[in-house]
């Protein structure tokens, strides 16, 4: 029989194995050490039909779903014997690190005086309220209460002990966890419960009620055990969540939640739709599988120290998705913090802005092509048109003013061309959704047979079954790069090497152009890798950003480096697809 002055008994465990007993609980199951008892199963120590609810409890416990739970069970003692008790478990600090502690409150034996059961020091220290209830009495009334119990409600003990624990409904408390309940107690069965109750000052707070029947040897419910936890600011939490999942669904914008680890706990369906990745396979992953490989890990270091700090992070951000493909968005990360202060989770936000960002270059470049290049022809034509008007004018000087007027004619024709390419270009992104197989080999065919006078040289390996986001519009930026490279060669015959690789364990295949022509400028290259020309370094035409632009729209990264001895290298690096054509 449990009394005021027996010490508590209990027991320390990681991942359902023990670490540490205390006496107490040596002497409840009849061991004479500790160590009989260390590395043991927690499971192992009551009997079998007891041992699946005890698993549950202490995984609960151990995910933390809950801060404290409790069951009836039998313990299982050294002389086979069975000891009844109540298993009350909770997180604590043990040796350094976070550990669990089942308590064990032995109820078998117990004698007439049933206010004995469970009191001890135990009981009053432990995080949550615990009551007992007698139901031989008229109306099922309090016999016990804990301070646990006290500090939830604001009561006193002599203010409640006798009395039924409804006192602690109100206005706001619904009747079907109260129906629950009576009814469960009527069919002397466990329930838990959560309901709207109210603390002595008036007060609301949502409680989270578990009733628990005791049986004596004869099988007689002779107490009901309670816990009570409040369980507001968690309610609180899953309103507030509710509501912001409700607006996240309708929003175009991805958004994604993690706990303050980072690991994600919940993305919108935009997610799904930008990154490619189910809520299923998104959920208990870090975002770093979105990574692109684009960023410092300076960069990501300094995401990770503003966010932890408690601030705002916000900057453009390049993207991985599942299939390879990289897009820039405008990214918000913002730290979500409990009454206490504490970081909880982060919210972050993003925007795809990749079509923004191409549309602001193209039009940038339109301006500039407009203004300047056409500008110039105009003017070079107008001069020599006012030329032509001189009568005096001798033959040789009028055929010169009349070739460089054709001149600028083709280069003028060249840009309407240009621009009509470019209007295809946005007018087949619109399918830049739909993957193909591109017959690579086939392709440089095509261009060997276009250039016979050009030494094409092709270098494929594992082209086929190559998954390409919209074979066709690749095909301009491939063939964008081929006809520069042979046509602004100084060299005769112009040399071009086409390679083609993929590296089984990435998702991406890489094609590069090299030329041994007289190389792209450094102001070219600079405008195309930042993004944007500058009045002062602009490029002389529109060819590099339209290889530029295409490669963008289909998810995929260009780059421009040195031929050796001489000349220029244009490498695509796309994404393959082929997870996404399994």
């Amino acid at each position: 029989m449990a009394t005021e002055s027996a010490p508590e008994s209990f027991f320390i465990h990681s991942d359902l194995e023990i670490v540490f007993a205390n006496p107490a609980f040596c002497t409840l199951v009849g061991i004479e050490s500790q160590q009989q008892l260390i590395g043991a199963s927690v499971v192992d120590l009551v009997t079998s039909d007891y041992q699946s609810s005890l698993r549950e409890q202490v995984a609960r416990i151990e995910n933390g779903d809950e801060p404290t739970l409790g069951i009836t069970a039998e313990i299982q003692t050294s002389s086979n014997q069975s000891q009844r008790a109540i298993l009350v478990s909770s997180l604590v600090e043990w040796d350094g690190t976070e550990q669990v502690q089942t308590s064990v409150f032995p109820i078998a034996g117990m004698d007439s005086d049933s206010r004995q059961l469970l009191y001890n020091d135990a009981m009053d220290e432990a995080p949550i309220g615990i009551t007992i209830s007698d139901p031989a009495q008229p109306d099922n009334p309090l016999v016990y209460i804990n301070d646990g119990f006290c500090e939830l409600t604001g009561y006193l003990r002599d203010e409640v002990l006798g009395q039924n624990c409804r006192f602690l409904q109100g206005e706001a408390t619904r009747g079907e966890p109260v129906a629950q309940m009576r009814e469960a107690i009527e069919a002397e069965e466990p329930v838990s419960v959560e309901l709207r109750n109210y603390r002595k000052d008036g007060s609301m707070f949502w409680n989270r009620v578990t009733i628990i029947p005791i049986r004596s040897d004869s099988g007689t419910v002779t107490k009901y055990l309670g816990y009570q936890q409040d369980i507001t600011a968690q309610k609180r939490y899953e309103q507030d969540l509710s509501v912001f999942k409700r607006q996240a669904e309708q929003s175009e914008k991805a958004i994604v939640i993690t706990d303050s680890d980072g690991t994600i706990q919940y993305v919108n369906p935009a997610f799904e739709r930008v990154n490619g990745y189910t809520a299923d396979e998104a959920i208990g992953r870090n975002p770093r599988i979105l990574k692109s490989g684009q960023h410092s890990e300076e960069f990501y270091a300094e995401l990770w120290e503003t966010i932890t700090a408690g601030d705002v992070w916000e900057a453009e951000l390049v993207n991985k998705t599942k299939y390879g493909e990289l897009y820039e968005g405008k990214h918000t990360i913002a730290p979500v913090t409990n009454l206490d202060g504490d970081i909880t989770h982060f919210v972050g936000i993003a925007e795809d802005r990749t079509e923004d960002v191409l549309t602001t270059q193209t039009l940038g470049i339109l301006n500039r092509v407009m203004r300047h290049n056409l500008r110039n022809a105009l003017n070079v034509i107008d001069g020599h048109a006012e030329l032509l008007e001189d009568e005096e004018l001798d033959s040789e000087a009028r055929q010169a003013s009349v070739e460089a007027i054709r001149d600028r004619a083709a280069l003028m024709r060249n840009v309407a061309e240009k621009t009509a390419e470019i209007r295809s270009i946005w007018s087949q992104a619109e399918d830049s959704e739909r993957w193909e197989q591109l017959d690579l080999e086939s392709v440089l065919q095509t261009y060997q047979r276009q250039y016979p006078d050009a030494e094409i040289t092709c270098r494929l390996a594992d082209t086929e079954a190559i998954q390409v986001r919209n074979a066709e519009l690749f095909k301009k930026a491939l063939e964008e790069a081929v006809t520069n490279a042979i046509e602004h060669t100084d060299r005769s015959p112009p040399d071009v090497t086409i390679t083609f690789h993929r590296d089984p364990d990435d998702d991406q295949f890489r094609l590069s152009v090299a030329d041994n022509g007289p190389g792209i400028s450094a102001i070219e290259r600079q405008a195309i890798k930042s993004g944007e020309e500058t009045p002062l370094e602009h490029g002389l035409g529109i060819g590099l950003w339209v290889m530029k632009w295409v490669t963008t729209t289909l998810g995929g990264e260009l780059t421009i480096t040195d031929n050796e001895p001489r000349g220029s290298v244009v490498t695509f690096y796309l994404p393959t697809g082929d997870s996404k054509a399994k």
